[in-house]
């Protein structure tokens, strides 16, 4: 018996996006239940002066189907993942939002066999 093999991996994920688990929307309105991490602020010098930009981590279920938390939620109203990579709504350069706040995903990571599609996001200041 495998741990890739039969979903332990990510039925744990599932049951701790269900316990902490924030709602995050992509571009096309689909929801998903992410672990987020705490915003991060960096500074970069850019003509003109300094640009602040804040910077998050968010965790989706590598789910290759739609799902429902245990507590009734909706865990992922589409597969985040497709052929082994990420779905076109969570592509690098989409827009999305978490708990509100608009941000911009700018990578995308998923190692095959890992319960986690890992998305980089920042503040969407375009």
């Amino acid at each position: 018996m495998s741990l890739y093999a039969d979903g332990t991996f990510l039925d744990d994920a599932k049951l701790m996006l269900a316990d902490f688990g924030i709602t995050f929307t992509d571009s096309a309105s689909n929801t998903f239940l992410a672990m987020v991490t705490d915003p991060s602020v960096t500074q970069a010098l850019q003509a003109g002066g300094f640009l602040e930009q804040t910077s998050f981590t968010a965790k989706v279920a590598a789910a290759t189907s739609a799902w429902t938390a245990s507590d009734g939620r909706v865990g992922g109203s589409v597969a985040a993942l497709s052929g082994g990579v990420a779905v076109s709504t969570l592509a690098i350069g989409k827009t999305a939002s978490v708990a509100n706040v608009g941000v911009r995903i700018v990578a995308v990571s998923h190692k095959p066999g890992s319960a986690w599609v890992i998305l980089q996001l920042t503040t969407d200041t375009q």
